[in-house]
């Protein structure tokens, strides 16, 4: 009876021992930067999940697969797409109250050290870089975008279409980081416009190449906004706050005439090799269906 009353006492000890180093080493990774993309991916997974049941997606009905970097065995780019309705915030910037706009968006990964995503990181070639796709309706029945030709083909209409990422720069990214109107910065040239070609699975797509200059994210910290939920509060040096960058733009654009809805797969990168193989071993892999 002694002896199994010892060994039983042991063996509490020792699973009291085993939870006590167990729940030390959970407390530990809670408090580590390794922990904040879990926080991140949590909470961008609901947010983007209530998004996508407001936004053209729904409405329209089309499904857009975009992979996101789980899709791949690199770590480079966050792990999954997320889906954003920009209805009125699109509306106020252009001051057209009948566009309607939904944005999928990706970023790159965040740094274990750090603790945040690389979008802040100015050594990184994934400074500063998105890539996703752009979806714009207009309601009263006009074509964003793209300007019918006499044979019927939409060719891209590339002053409006530079609004879509300006919006989304400025207003979406930038402006949570502090940037203002006074100092705002976007140059957008397109460089090459290709013939249409088969994307997404879809002919009719025009690819449209550009250089761009665009302040840039990196900053300092001086309170929480709303964007640190998802890139995780800025822990990268800082030489120069939201300076301007050139960077490369790449969209595949096209007028899905029975939808009436514009769509833009979409790349930024300060680094044309990260432009080059994003397009190649993600977003070429994108698709469109339809319910």
């Amino acid at each position: 009876m002694k002896r199994a009353a010892e060994k039983s006492n042991l063996q509490f000890k020792t699973r009291r021992f085993l939870a006590g180093r167990l729940l030390a080493l959970l407390l530990l990774f809670c408090l580590s930067p390794l922990s904040r993309v879990f926080y991140s991916m949590a909470v961008m997974c609901i947010y983007s999940k209530m998004n996508e049941k407001t936004s053209l997606l729904y409405t329209e009905e089309i499904e857009l697969s975009v992979p996101g970097g789980l899709s791949t065995l690199r770590s480079d780019w966050y792990p999954f797409v997320m889906t954003f309705e920009a209805n009125s915030g699109f509306r106020r910037f252009t001051g057209d109250s009948s566009l309607s706009l939904t944005i999928l968006y990706n970023f790159p990964a965040f740094s274990p050290l750090k603790g945040c995503s690389r979008l802040y990181d100015e050594t990184s070639p994934y400074y500063n870089s998105f890539y996703g796709a752009y979806l714009v309706k207009d309601t009263d029945g006009d074509i964003y975008g793209f300007t019918e030709q006499p044979d019927g083909t939409f060719y891209p209409d590339t002053a409006a279409v530079a609004e879509v990422p300006k919006y989304d720069f400025w207003r979406l990214v930038l402006s949570e980081f502090g940037l203002t109107n006074k100092n705002a910065v976007f140059d957008w040239t397109v460089t090459d416009i290709s013939e249409p070609l088969t994307y997404a699975g879809e002919e009719g797509f025009y690819r449209m190449d550009a250089t761009l200059i665009v302040n840039g994210s990196s900053h300092v910290y001086t309170g929480f906004t709303q964007s640190y939920l998802q890139y995780g509060k800025p822990n990268f040096p800082v030489t120069k706050p939201l300076s301007p960058v050139p960077m490369y733009g790449r969209l595949y654009g096209k007028y899905l005439v029975d939808k009436q809805v514009s769509v833009f797969f979409y790349i930024v990168a300060a680094d044309k090799e990260v432009l080059e193989e994003c397009d190649k071993e993600l977003l070429s892999k994108s698709f469109i269906t339809y319910r």
